[in-house]
């Protein structure tokens, strides 16, 4: 019995020596693992992100629109067949006297302003109308005399409406009569002059809504970047894309408005 009870301390002590000779690995697992090292994004920065890309996206969608503006011909506008009149026309009208009685016989020329040379010439009818066919469209001089009558001088471009009624007085002499400003549209030079300033309107809001960008990134500003942004509206990038998605950035922000400086400013007071 005591043999065996040796034999036992002794497989004993051969177990705890073998125990302690055994070489145990350990593992120990990272906090983070290396694909894992990158910067964890929060809900509110990617809405930011995104808000500037939008900015972006569309502030370089009206620089397009603006150059295109600039670059575009304004005679496709004033040719198109919303402003397009025809490259003829024929003069019409009617010649009263001061009582507003007909007045028949009164010759009636269309001079060229420039060489001062008549054109063309008829005479009023029994009801006083008159009319000269097929006439460019351009500035004229129309004058219209008849003895015992002041002669009267009219300037005018011609228009499908006619020409209102001339009143002929009683004398010698001459008078004038502007309708041109009745009459006058818009001109090549008014139109070149207005497509740059739309052009360079448009451009400049798309680079104001190209600051906003940034600025969204450095969130310094709420209120400043949303005048920015509200700037960059104007930008018109390609009709109505720009807009409605620098209009989509900025209600992304409005969520995203504790995040600027000034607001935590605020809150902390």
């Amino acid at each position: 019995m005591q043999s065996k009870l040796v034999k036992s301390r002794i497989a004993t002590r051969r177990r705890e020596k073998k125990a302690e000779e055994e070489i145990v690995v350990q593992v120990n697992s990272p906090e983070r693992l290396p694909f894992l090292d990158e910067e964890i994004i929060s809900d509110g920065d990617r809405r930011r992100r995104i808000a500037s890309a939008l900015v972006m996206i569309g502030a370089l969608m009206g620089v397009l629109s603006g150059t295109l503006i600039l670059q575009g011909n304004p005679s496709g506008l004033l040719n198109s067949s919303l402003f397009k009149s025809n490259d003829a026309l024929d003069i019409h009208g009617s010649v009263l006297d001061e009582d507003g009685y007909a007045v028949e016989g009164v010759t009636i020329e269309l001079v060229d302003i420039d060489s001062a040379s008549v054109i063309k010439s008829d005479l009023t009818d029994v009801n006083g109308r008159y009319i000269i066919e097929e006439v460019s469209v351009k500035e004229y001089e129309l004058h219209l005399s008849k003895q015992g009558y002041e002669t009267v001088i009219l300037f005018f471009q011609p228009e499908p409406i006619g020409i209102s009624p001339v009143t002929m007085v009683e004398g010698d002499g001459e008078r004038t009569k502007d309708e041109r400003s009745q009459t006058e549209g818009w001109s090549m030079e008014n139109a070149v002059a207005l497509a740059t300033v739309e052009g360079l309107f448009t451009i400049g809001c798309a680079l104001i809504g190209v600051h906003a960008s940034f600025e969204i990134k450095r969130k310094k500003r709420y209120r400043r970047t949303q005048a920015f942004c509200w700037v960059g509206l104007f930008s018109r990038g390609l009709i109505i894309f720009g807009p409605a998605l620098i209009l989509l950035s900025m209600i992304l922000l409005m969520l995203n408005k504790d995040e600027f400086e000034d607001q935590k400013e605020l809150e902390a007071f």
